[in-house]
């Protein structure tokens, strides 16, 4: 048995293990609803998931590299209030204007893609712990939010923003065919670019990056910097899903990505973690959310589910390290 275990808990063992709590997860949300297997529940998770995975991919990128985006919740708010200002000042009611909508897409993922660039240059030029420079930039943004909409929500948005966030290519949920689009640039990045290797190598052993040759600021700089662009695809797809933008959307879905992340196989110390294992990661979580949703579970309650499974994840990681 222990034998087992261990071979579980290798490297290339790593995925068979998500794999087999997939399973297990799928098994007994069956158990209760038969119909979870059909076509239907299938297209529901493809547009849900989405939102998780995008945000879970741009906690990976700051992860990798020994450090942590607190801000990545904030910054997809920023992005979609400004998103919806444009929208709904610049169309009129009941019209749709697609160049419009793309530029307001484009300041969207813009603002994101500068927050991170941001936290890059704080945390790269004055060696400020990750966690304390995204968590000021996590005030400063709720801030912005708040100051913007006064506490209101903003909705009303064209068809063309909305088929963003629900509408199909094909057959394909649009924000699926977004999260594969993504998923594909970060696995090149990461497999088949320079910047793949040294920030598993930073995560690992900042010291000998830098005796590597490695420009330490540029590498963080990048890293954050791509993190937040993630992070504006994320913003589109949430702000479109939800047909709607506000200050302090969304705010448990930051617990939830760290949650993915290291039940996904990414270590928190960095330099560890592979972009399948994210996957499988984010597949469990939206299994288990709709395992607990038809069990009719209390949101109070969930979170604490939630909760254990981190601390199982954690606890599970850190007896890998150690055998």
């Amino acid at each position: 048995m222990t034998e087992k275990l261990k071979k579980l808990t290798t490297a290339n063992g790593d995925n068979l293990l998500l794999l087999l709590i997939l399973a297990i997860a799928v098994t007994l949300v069956s158990m209760k609803q038969a119909s979870f297997f059909s076509f239907g529940t299938l297209e529901s998770i493809c547009y849900q998931l989405p939102e998780m995975g995008l945000l879970t991919m741009a906690m990976m990128v700051a992860m990798l590299s020994g450090g942590i985006n607190l801000s990545i919740i904030a910054s997809a708010n920023l992005s979609g209030i400004l998103m919806a200002l444009i929208m709904t000042t610049y169309i009129p009611k009941g019209e749709d204007n697609a160049v419009i909508v793309l530029g307001a897409v484009a300041v969207g993922i813009l603002v994101s893609t500068l927050a991170g660039f941001v936290n890059g240059v704080i945390i790269s030029c004055f060696k400020i712990p990750a966690m304390l420079v995204t968590l000021g930039m996590q005030m400063l943004l709720n801030g912005a939010c708040l100051t913007i909409t006064k506490g209101a929500t903003i909705s009303g948005y064209p068809a063309t923003f909305k088929f963003l966030g629900n509408g199909k290519l094909g057959f394909i949920p649009m924000p699926f065919v977004i999260f594969l689009a993504t998923l594909i640039l970060l696995i090149v990045l990461l497999k088949n670019t320079p910047f793949g290797p040294r920030v598993y190598l930073y995560g690992s052993n900042d010291t000998a990056t830098g005796f590597s040759g490695v420009d330490e600021k540029a590498l963080l700089i990048k890293t954050y910097t791509l993190s937040g662009f993630i992070v504006g695809l994320a913003a589109v797809v949430l702000t479109s899903r939800f047909n709607s933008a506000a200050a302090g959307y969304a705010e448990s879905f930051l617990m939830q990505s760290i949650l993915i992340a290291v039940l996904g196989g990414i270590s928190p110390n960095g330099g560890k973690g592979k972009v399948s294992g994210m996957v499988l990661g984010v597949i469990i979580i939206q299994v288990v959310a709709s395992g607990l949703n038809i069990l009719r579970i209390s949101s109070y309650l969930t979170t604490a589910v939630y909760g254990i499974i981190l601390l199982a994840a954690v606890a599970f990681r850190s007896y890998k390290s150690s055998s």
